[in-house]
């Protein structure tokens, strides 16, 4: 599949499992993606979007979290724990939060999941810089 826009997804892996997440504009969004979600796309309105799912199987079967956490970190130190939401669909669930961006000024998402309570903690960073037209 070649999405475009895809450069912004990134993923990790802890023993069977990978977390696949990915920060993207709002106004990026195709409107019935957009919608569906019910996100209003704002100019300073990043979507982060996290799944997991087996490293074995079929790469379209998502999991659900045993933990999930995500986290903005502005360049002052502040941190604000993003609120995730839920969303089922056929392949399994996602999880959104919205994150408020702000014109060339980087943030920091930091995400710690559990695939299963005993599983092994997967965390990712990433740090983007949005320019706004």
């Amino acid at each position: 599949e070649g999405d475009e826009g895809s450069a912004d997804a990134a993923f990790v892996e802890a023993g069977e499992h990978r977390l696949h997440y990915a920060l993207v504009m709002t106004r990026d969004l195709p409107s019935e993606i957009a919608g569906s979600y019910g996100i209003v796309p704002r100019r300073n309105l990043a979507l982060l979007t996290i799944t997991l799912a087996s490293r074995n199987a079929d790469a379209g079967t998502r999991l659900a979290a045993a933990e999930l956490a995500a986290t903005s970190v502005l360049l002052t130190g502040q941190r604000q724990e993003l609120a995730l939401s839920r969303h089922d669909a056929s392949g399994g669930p996602s999880y959104l939060a919205t994150v408020e961006v702000r014109h060339r000024v980087p943030v920091t998402i930091e995400i710690r999941a559990r695939a299963t309570p005993a599983g092994p903690e997967m965390t990712a960073r990433t740090t983007r810089e949005f320019h706004f037209e």
